[in-house]
């Protein structure tokens, strides 16, 4: 959009200059500055919808997650919240082991073809997962957990349109209180997208 924006600035000062009689100088150069002041608004104007839009990445290969959010060019998810939740505790009450909990919003594109339905389930559980490292000889896995938050109990499988976002959350059965658990995004192929650890204690 800037280059469109420059090449159309570029283009009416060169057909400008071409226009103009020498001893009209001075009016050119006002016209300019006004077409200037004008394209500055105009790019003004299109910064605040790329701030809009800074939540997506522009290509799948650009994927990144800082501990807080997976910024993707199909969807994101942004990371609102966690806790661990006891066995017998709201959110974790039929559960025989401690759960870490994670409450999160599912952003998708607007931009986005809706090739394929996105609901908040099937983004987290393609792109995240949780690991406990405290076997020295296996990578320890955690299991997903019952729903910790009823509330999202309609919404966790609901298809996001385009431009829409919806809360939900997951839980995962912690294997010691210990531990702090590494939660690692990546594509489905395999690629890398950053993780972050989060406490137990």
């Amino acid at each position: 959009m800037r280059k469109v924006i420059l090449g159309l600035l570029f283009t009416s000062l060169f057909l400008g200059a071409c226009g103009n009689k020498p001893n009209s100088e001075s009016s050119a150069s006002s016209s300019t500055q006004q077409e200037i002041t004008e394209k500055s608004s105009e790019t003004k104007a299109t910064s605040s919808k790329v701030e809009t839009t800074s939540d997506f990445v522009a290509t799948a290969s650009e994927a990144t997650f800082d501990g807080t959010m997976l910024k993707g060019n199909s969807y994101s998810i942004k990371i609102t919240d966690y806790k661990v939740i006891q066995p017998g505790e709201a959110g974790n009450d039929y559960g025989e082991k401690p759960v870490i909990a994670f409450w999160f919003d599912t952003l998708v594109n607007p931009d986005y073809d809706n090739s394929a339905p996105i609901s908040p389930n099937t983004a987290w559980i393609l792109n995240f997962k949780a690991i406990q490292d405290n076997d020295p000889n296996k990578v320890n896995k955690l299991t997903i957990a019952s729903l910790p938050d009823d509330k999202y109990l309609q919404d966790q499988s609901a298809e996001i349109k385009p431009g829409g976002s919806i809360s939900s959350a997951v839980a995962y059965e912690l294997t010691d209180t210990e531990t702090p658990v590494t939660l690692t995004a990546e594509s489905m192929m395999g690629d890398n997208f950053g993780s972050a650890d989060f406490p137990v204690k």
